[in-house]
């Protein structure tokens, strides 16, 4: 892992052979990517960098306040949540809740969420449920279906609630999924699986990582551009 240190603020360096310029990322979690060409020399990024200090405090303190003025969901009749890409709109019924656990208090049927009205009040402790039930049964099915482009088998597939992180993986083999993965579009999920299965050879962002991720996902540089642009939309 290539890392340029300045100040209090470490930056991660990418290189790809396809790049022809550089370029700064303030990605979701914070963390600051410098995206460059195989053969620019370290000194001049370094230089680079020492130049563009400015613009990344600025863009690190946007993303703090983007990140806290996300508008909060209502849990209201009308209202749209995301589900494998598509926006599906919630409908409160009135009926009675039964005491079922959270997973079973919301339910998806002919397009549209359906959440009895006297528990909208706990509708995101509802959804989070759904969202991580539906994760444990669909990842893994997809899971098998991608892990040959890599060769690899993980040890076990967990969800998890990651913090601003889509997937992490440990040294032990078991790969870990954010519920919110469920929001995001087919393809940007099954990108985000294959990242991580590519994280089991590759336990870093090395240039062999890289090497290995663009056999697995040959376009894995716009899925990541894509999850910059557009992954905080796709919440509770």
């Amino acid at each position: 892992m290539e890392i340029i240190a300045i100040n209090d603020l470490s930056i991660l360096i990418q290189r790809s052979s396809r790049r022809k310029t550089v370029e700064l990322s303030v990605e979701r979690d914070g963390e600051v990517v410098l995206y460059a060409p195989e053969n620019v020399d370290r000194e001049k990024l370094e230089c680079w960098v020492q130049e563009k200090m400015l613009w990344i405090y600025r863009q690190l303190g946007r993303k703090r306040e983007e990140l806290h003025n996300l508008p909060e969901k209502e849990f209201v009749s009308g209202e749209g949540f995301y589900y494998r890409g598509r926006k599906y709109k919630l409908k409160l019924l009135d009926e009675p809740a039964y005491g079922q656990k959270h997973a079973g208090l919301l339910r998806w049927q002919n397009g549209r969420f359906l959440l009895p009205r006297s528990l909208a009040t706990k509708g995101r402790e509802a959804f989070i449920a759904w969202y991580s039930k539906h994760a444990e049964d669909w990842i893994p099915s997809r899971v098998q279906l991608l892990q040959g482009r890599v060769g690899v088998t993980p040890a076990s597939i967990n969800i998890r609630d990651l913090g601003f992180r889509w997937g992490s993986c440990a040294q032990s083999s078991k790969l870990f999924f954010h519920w919110r993965v469920m929001l995001l579009p087919i393809e940007q999920i099954d990108y985000l699986i294959l990242h991580e299965l590519v994280h089991l050879l590759e336990h870093n962002h090395s240039q062999d990582f890289y090497k290995q991720l663009r056999c697995a996902a040959p376009e894995y540089e716009l899925h990541e551009e894509w999850l910059r642009r557009n992954g905080d939309q796709y919440t509770l």
